[in-house]
């Protein structure tokens, strides 16, 4: 078990250092920092919302909008990287799994997506932060209640978008251990992601408090396949109204994220071994 943890950890060292080399992942990070320090600038554009709150949806829009782009091509580039170079051919040749060549990818490419979401949301904190102030000072002068801005909570939010970008890496890296092709697992991928946002519809739809028994269990199963990606967006709720998130909510977003990437593994890995390389 030991060794299989470290032969895991060094594909996940080799598969994090391919990632931060890549000229993609350096592109969508720049742009995404820019969209986050660019947000105090086209503020003014917003008529809806309160300031804080438009500052907080656009930093929050852009970490999930380029964190799952890098993780559904960032995960199928490296994965077949691996399978057209003939390099996985050779380290599976040696005592290492498939599982465990599955699991240090999963880990590489998250770590990486961590240390996307971790800048992101210290640039979006950084932000939130100064202009809070500045609304404070203002409202203290104009005897105003002060905004609401809770800095612990967009830490719990970053935590959150981690979570969810492993659960897209997980449901990528299923579906290139089925796929022949780096365009079709990034096209199926994507068509995923875009599924798992609109899951809550089906739920809504299919699903009535007042039906029971086996056609109830049958569509509970059907619209639980894919995640529901919709979960994690507590951002306006953990920072600018921390008291409005109910007890328990977090617990069961936590858990059901876990249990996604980890059913996501079993079947890629599954799959992936009935594959010929």
């Amino acid at each position: 078990m030991k060794a299989a943890c470290h032969r895991s950890l060094w594909i996940a060292r080799i598969t994090f250092l391919e990632a931060i080399r890549q000229r993609f992942f350096a592109f969508l990070f720049i742009l995404g920092a820019a969209l986050v320090l660019a947000s105090g600038a086209v503020r003014v554009f917003d008529f809806g919302h309160s300031e804080l709150k438009f500052l907080a949806d656009f930093g929050f829009g852009g970490l999930f909008l380029f964190g799952s782009i890098l993780g559904v091509v960032m995960t199928a580039q490296l994965f077949f990287a691996e399978i057209d170079n003939r390099t996985a051919l050779t380290l599976l040749a040696k005592p290492l799994s498939r599982a465990e060549f599955l699991a240090g990818k999963f880990l590489g490419i998250w770590a990486v997506l961590g240390v996307f979401v971790l800048v992101l949301a210290a640039l979006l904190a950084a932000m939130l932060g100064w202009r809070a102030a500045e609304l404070a000072q203002l409202a203290v002068e104009r005897r105003l209640a002060p905004p609401e801005c809770d800095l612990a909570g967009l830490a719990l939010y970053a935590s959150l978008q981690w979570l969810r970008l492993g659960v897209i890496v997980a449901m990528v890296l299923a579906v290139a251990a089925a796929a022949r092709t780096f365009l079709f697992a990034v096209v199926v991928g994507a068509l995923a992601v875009l599924a798992g946002q609109l899951q809550w519809l089906s739920q809504e739809l299919l699903l009535k408090p007042a039906e029971t028994g086996l056609g109830h269990a049958a569509l509970w199963l059907l619209t639980h396949l894919l995640p529901n990606l919709q979960q994690f967006n507590l951002g306006d709720a953990l920072v600018l109204a921390p008291h409005q998130v109910t007890a328990g909510t977090l617990p069961w977003v936590f858990l059901s994220g876990v249990a996604y990437v980890v059913a996501f593994l079993v079947l890629a890995t599954f799959l992936f071994r009935r594959r010929e390389i």
